[in-house]
């Protein structure tokens, strides 16, 4: 392959910067509320700033084989009836000289470009350490072999390309010093536009950050829906079991995440509260949104929980906690065996952090419980598992959705 072949570079920077304008403009009101306009700007910075090639010739690799190589007879030309090429011994020499930075340079022609092959057998990309090799190749015949002309060979190669490339990186290092003032204009103007939306949107009563769905913080009244239980299965015991349905299950825990996540919007609002009242608000926000005819739905269970009546039964509850570490959150889990019998099979462990600066540690802390505690676990989202734990004295099962809502202060 040939190098500085494609595009010129006083093209390729600009359309860089119009790609990294594109999605600067693409981001989204719920994108950029609540972060930092700077950290936006080092984000788009660190994105599109271009790595400058480092050549380091002086660490090339030099391999050498023996190899038949084709000279070419000049009798050819003359009659026809002599063979083309010649087969001599000879040696075919590679060479690969590491660099680090974006291997993308090396197909941009520089402005001025001094024509040329260039030519290079392949790029190998740089790996986790950051070291890409160029590796080019030579073949000669055996005669003219020599280890001085060998080196003189690559070193004027070498020289040419890396030549080349400081031109492209002169081009690319005058990028790089514009591209933070052309993020912040672009920033700075997308927040202008998410600015005016908002307004544009409060002046019609549209309440903000909506999520495509969800059917909470709107201004016209919905329907409630109704809980659907699934159908009685007899069971070996004898008994009968009854549960919500998957669907509701899942709708349940998206109304739950959907309000945990204005919660986090505004903290200080809620970090005052403690179990009880936050347990109260969820279930204010889940009442609003299914009815059946027997009356209220969603009732008080001891301090912390919520429950779904059905019958006689429990169909599904929900604990909520206020994060006191991993003990205690386990102690929850254990509390909802207490509370349900081997029908009531689908539960949510609400947990609220309050009081860690660090919200990271306390995910990780609750992925790590389950990892040792659940038969199986998966993360649904940041903040949000799906999981299975038995009983160890029954060998019930349940169905647990673990919801984590970041409170602190």
């Amino acid at each position: 392959m040939n190098c500085f072949n494609g595009a010129y570079a006083f093209q390729a920077f600009p359309a860089h910067l119009k790609a990294m304008k594109k999605k600067i403009a693409e981001l989204s009101a719920k994108e950029m509320d609540s972060t930092d306009r700077d950290a936006w700007v080092d984000y788009f910075c660190s994105e599109y700033e271009i790595d400058l090639v480092v050549m380091y010739p002086e660490s090339k690799d030099i391999d050498i084989s023996e190899k038949t190589v084709q000279e070419y007879n000049t009798w050819y030309q003359i009659s026809r009836d002599e063979p083309k090429f010649f087969d001599r011994p000879g040696y075919k020499v590679t060479c690969k000289v590491p660099f680090s930075g974006d291997p993308g340079l090396f197909e941009l022609q520089p402005n001025p470009h001094t024509m040329g092959a260039y030519e290079v057998d392949r790029i190998i990309k740089p790996g986790k350490d950051g070291i890409g090799y160029l590796v080019l190749s030579y073949e000669l015949l055996e005669r003219d072999a020599s280890a001085e002309g060998i080196e003189a060979h690559f070193s004027q190669e070498i020289g040419a390309i890396h030549t080349e490339v400081e031109k492209v990186n002169t081009e690319a290092r005058r990028f790089n010093e514009t591209i933070r003032g052309e993020v912040e204009k672009a920033i700075d103007e997308r927040i202008r536009q998410v600015d005016k939306f908002a307004r544009i949107r409060q002046g019609l009563n549209i309440p903000l950050n909506r999520v495509e769905g969800a059917p909470m913080a709107r201004p016209v009244p919905l329907p409630k829906r109704k809980l659907c239980f699934s159908k009685p299965v007899p069971n070996t015991r004898g008994e009968v079991s009854c549960s919500i349905t998957d669907v509701d299950y899942e709708a349940i825990n998206a109304v739950i995440s959907d309000c945990g996540a204005l919660m986090e919007q505004a903290p200080s609002s809620f970090s005052s509260l403690d179990e009880e009242q936050l347990r109260d608000y969820l279930r204010g926000m889940l009442g609003t949104h299914y009815d059946n005819v027997t009356g209220e739905t969603f009732r008080n269970r001891g301090k912390t929980d919520i429950h779904i009546p059905f019958g006689d039964h429990v169909a599904y509850i929900a604990e909520c906690k206020i994060w006191h570490g991993k003990k205690a959150f386990l102690s929850a889990i254990e509390q909802l065996f207490s509370y349900s019998t081997w029908r009531d099979t689908k539960v949510s462990v609400i947990i609220f952090n309050k009081e860690n600066k660090s919200f990271e540690n306390v995910l990780e802390s609750i992925q790590g419980a389950l990892d040792e505690h659940a038969i199986r676990a998966r993360s649904i989202k940041r903040g949000q598992w799906y999981c299975e734990i038995q009983n160890a004295e029954d060998e019930h099962v349940m169905h647990v959705t673990v919801q984590a809502f970041n409170l602190h202060v």
